[in-house]
């Protein structure tokens, strides 16, 4: 090990329980930092993701909050009201739309297994919204086929053509697999999807959907369509929510926020870097007559300088790493916790650390560490062998 790093760091853990409230505020203001970083980049990426695979720029839905109604189309639930399925010619009407798929879906829960199921009735237009589909077999058709997502085939232990009982519905209500979907990595695996007429039959939902899926001919024409739709006569009972616009808000509430928590960050690194100098700053006059020492045997200005930067970079460091492991084992309670408070939440974690975020958080450390040393160095740098001497003789 080089000398200088092997001095500063033993000088560094002379004082114990100082290095250890030092290290600690780093690490706390690392800690901050990263899980800023890993929430912001992930978060937003997973939204556009999840509204990518959706494959639609507007959502019809029932009237109430265009975030729950964005939700429950993305990840599967009871939705608490419907539109009618004649809406549906007239959203097929509006210009520039391309494709309009009706969906209507449901959530139950069945007590045999204590799980979840959530069933799409849908028709063969949802297959000019969803491109990235990749089907073994065919969409429901017959009246009692099913599609299963890849996580349902799987849970369910089922192959193309198994007839079973519908999980979470009354005895005697079956279905037979018509198909599989490929993984997609978001709620569709785990979805199963009939055809629209039977989950209205299954659900006693007579000529009703939960929402529609829009797709624009020119993404250009989203504001054009949008309103002819909220203008029609069918407009005052549906909730036309742009999908571009969701995000922005979701984007804008989530910029404000980081703006906020950053400003929180930093203050907490600087606090940090306040502790860091101050602590350094005593270590020097503590050791006063040892510099002088130094200096006096043939240290230069330059090796006292890099003596104090090591040591005040080891605790630096040694904060930021602590941080950063903090950071990436309390990421899965973050998550669990902004989940329930979030509008909008996608399917993938979406508090991250990922390796560019830790480098990131440690070279902001490696700074912090290199403006924290400066007046304590500057200071040990100008001290007088001969009246460091002296005034650590006198001091003695």
């Amino acid at each position: 090990m080089n000398p200088w790093l092997s001095m500063s760091i033993r000088n560094a853990i002379r004082r114990k329980l100082r290095t250890i409230v030092t290290a600690a505020g780093v690490a706390i203001g690392t800690a901050a930092l990263c899980s800023l970083i890993a929430f912001e980049r992930s978060y937003q990426a997973g939204i556009q993701g999840e509204l990518d695979r959706l494959g639609a720029q507007i959502l019809v839905a029932p009237k109430g909050c265009p975030y729950d109604a964005a939700s429950m189309a993305l990840h599967g639930a009871s939705w608490p009201c419907y539109l009618k399925q004649d809406y549906l010619a007239r959203v097929k009407a509006s210009a520039g739309v391309a494709s309009a798929a009706p969906v209507l879906m449901n959530a139950v829960y069945d007590e045999n297994s204590g799980a979840q199921w959530v069933y799409q009735g849908v028709d063969p237009e949802i297959l000019a919204l969803k491109r990235g589909w990749r089907i073994k077999g065919a969409l429901p058709a017959a009246n009692d086929e099913c599609l299963l997502g890849a996580t349902s085939a799987t849970r369910l232990k089922l192959n193309i053509g198994d007839k079973f009982p519908l999980p979470g519905l009354q005895a005697g209500q079956t279905g037979t697999v018509c198909g599989v979907l490929n993984t997609t990595g978001d709620a569709d695996d785990t979805f199963i999807f009939t055809s629209i007429g039977r989950a209205q039959a299954i659900f006693k939902r007579p000529r009703q959907l939960t929402h529609i899926l829009v797709r624009l001919k020119d993404p250009n024409m989203l504001d054009n369509v949008v309103a002819d739709l909220r203008g029609c006569d069918a407009g005052m009972d549906m909730n036309v929510v742009p999908l571009a616009h969701v995000f922005h808000t979701i984007q804008d509430l989530i910029n404000s926020t980081r703006i906020l928590l950053g400003c929180v960050a930093l203050i907490a690194m600087l606090a940090a870097g306040a502790g860091v100098s101050n602590a350094v700053l005593m270590a020097v006059s503590e050791r006063t007559s040892e510099i002088g020492m130094m200096r006096a045997v043939g240290a230069s200005k330059t090796d006292v300088f890099l003596l104090i930067w090591l040591e005040t970079m080891s605790l630096c460091v040694l904060g930021a790493a602590i941080g950063i492991a903090v950071s990436a084992s309390t990421a899965p309670a973050l998550e669990r916790w902004l989940r329930s408070r979030l509008p909008i939440s996608p399917e993938s974690a979406f508090v991250h650390l990922d390796a560019a975020a830790a480098l990131l958080c440690l070279a902001l450390a490696a700074v912090l560490g290199t403006v924290a040393c400066l007046l304590p160095a500057i200071r040990a740098v100008k001290l007088s062998p001969v009246e460091a001497l002296r005034t650590g003789a006198n001091s003695g």
